[in-house]
C-alpha cells in the first residue's frame, strides 16, 4: 500500500519546517551501508517524546498518526542511498513528508518503492511541498539524490509506527 496525498500539511506550515531544516544544525551522519559504514546522508532521528517542535507542529497537522520514531532527511548531489525497509513487521506504517517549495522533475530526489521480489520499481513519487507519502514499511525504497543542477538539498520529515532497529 503506497498512497499519496498532496497538500496534506497548510503551505505556511510547509514554509515553516523547510526554512527550519535549511538552517538547521543537528544533522548527523546516517549510514547507508550500516554493514560497512562507507557511505552515509544527513539526518536526525528522534522518539516521539523527543520530537523538536516543527517536528510535532507537522505530526499534528498530519493527524498524529500512531508513531514511534521521528526523523529528519536531508539528501545532497551526490549522496547515494540504498534501498531499506523500515520494519519487517506487516503492521508498520511509514509517513513520509516533502517539505521543499518549489521542486521540479528535471531536479531529481524522487522516492523510488521496489518489488522485493522482482527489484523492479513498482512507484516513482517526485517531492512536492506539503505531499505525504503513506506507505506499508515493510515495502523497499530509497530516495534520489538531488542531480548537480537542481536545489542542493531535498528535505523530509518521517514518521514510523514500528521502526526497525
Amino acid at each position: 500500500m503506497i498512497e499519496v496525498i498532496d497538500n496534506a500539511i497548510p503551505r505556511k506550515l510547509c514554509q515553516e519546517a523547510f526554512y527550519y531544516l535549511d538552517m538547521y544544525t543537528g544533522w548527523q551522519r546516517l549510514a547507508d551501508s550500516p554493514a560497512t559504514g562507507a557511505d552515509y546522508t544527513l539526518g536526525n532521528v528522534f522518539e516521539m517524546r523527543q520530537m523538536e517542535p516543527i517536528a510535532k507542529k507537522v505530526y499534528e497537522s498530519i493527524g498524529s498518526p500512531p508513531s514511534k520514531k521521528c526523523l529528519y532527511n536531508c539528501f545532497r548531489h551526490g549522496d547515494n542511498p540504498k534501498p531499506h525497509v523500515d520494519s519487517e513487521l506487516e503492521e508498520g506504517m511509514t509517513y513520509l513528508l516533502y517539505v521543499n517549495l518549489d521542486w521540479t522533475v528535471d531536479m531529481g530526489g524522487e522516492t523510488i518503492f521496489i518489488d522485493p521480489k522482482t527489484d523492479d520499481i513498482i512507484k516513482s513519487v517526485l517531492p512536492r511541498a506539503g505531499r505525504l507519502i503513506k506507505f506499508k514499511s515493510t515495502i523497499p525504497h530509497l530516495a534520489r539524490p538531488p542531480v548537480r543542477d537542481g536545489f542542493p538539498r531535498r528535505y523530509s520529515i518521517v514518521f514510523q509506527s514500528h521502526p526497525t532497529i
